[in-house]
């Protein structure tokens, strides 16, 4: 393959920004991302039948330069300017993932308890594509971006030893490159779990705590007891509803009036007075 037959969709642009080809206009210069050689934009704004996308390619391909190592580098660029831009902002990440270990389905806010954000920051043994680093500048939290190679073993038996949660993004194509957010918000692999009954459980500090609340009945006649899961851990603290069975005999010892179903875990509270179901709260949320 010739190098100008490469399809390429993201350059840098003259001021090392990270630019998708979609913005990219003629007479501007682009380079490579990784090799920083000069780009040439292909963009005839045809479509149809023997059209090529627009797209980016190089006049001369430099040896070790390929897509696989453009797709992740602007990937991570793009992901570390979005959770700065996040962060500084103070807008909450919603990420949520489903427990390889136990299925269990979690959901936190990805940088509430987050003072910094480091590009391959050192940590010895290894150097994470991106670092999520605690006020007292303790790694918490690693991103690796997976496009062919996986992370080392003994990278991830240090994050395991040193109680740092692994969040792996499995890429495949450079279209997503525009999906940035949701591939961060629904990530590919999170070794952390919320779930006290998971073998993930017992890696990393999590507490949960039943925090209990009065409200009024749906008729507004009576005040009845509702609770919900206090969650705290490296992401921070978490509202839940989804209980455990012990939590749920806690709860109703403590003279709350719930029913969870046989296939849910989230339940329904209930006034004793007059047996009228009243409405959850907000599932995964700051408390």
């Amino acid at each position: 393959m010739k190098p100008n037959d490469i399809l390429y969709t993201t350059a840098l642009d003259q001021n090392g920004k990270i630019i998708h080809v979609n913005n990219a206009e003629k007479g501007s210069k682009y380079y490579c991302p990784l090799c920083k050689n000069e780009f040439i934009l292909r963009k005839s704004g045809k479509s149809g039948k023997g059209s090529r996308r627009p797209h980016f390619a190089h006049n001369e391909l430099t040896p070790n330069c390929t897509p696989e190592g453009v797709l992740h580098y602007s990937f991570k660029k793009m992901l570390i300017s979005l959770l700065e831009k996040y962060k500084n902002e103070n807008i909450s990440l919603i990420m949520s993932w489903k427990c390889s270990s136990c299925e269990h389905t979690n959901s936190v806010i990805l940088l509430q308890r987050v003072a910094s954000i480091k590009e391959e920051f050192n940590l010895g043994v290894c150097r994470p594509d991106i670092a999520l680093l605690d006020e007292t500048g303790k790694v918490i939290a690693v991103i690796e971006i997976v496009v062919s190679h996986s992370p080392e073993e003994y990278a991830l038996d240090y994050y395991k030893e040193n109680k740092i949660v692994l969040i792996q993004i499995n890429l495949e194509t450079e279209d997503e490159l525009l999906m940035v957010e949701e591939k961060m918000c629904k990530p590919s692999i999170v070794e952390f779990c919320i779930n006290p009954n998971c073998n993930a459980y017992v890696l990393y500090e999590v507490r949960r705590k039943i925090i209990y609340e009065t409200a009024v009945c749906s008729n507004r006649l009576h005040i009845m007891k509702k609770c919900f899961i206090g969650v705290e851990s490296v992401f921070g603290r978490q509202k839940s509803m989804e209980f455990i069975d012990d939590e749920i005999e806690e709860a109703k010892s403590n003279g709350v009036n719930m029913i969870v179903n046989k296939n849910a875990t989230i339940p329904k509270f209930i006034c004793i007075q007059c047996q009228r179901y009243r409405g959850q709260f907000n599932h995964s949320r700051r408390f």
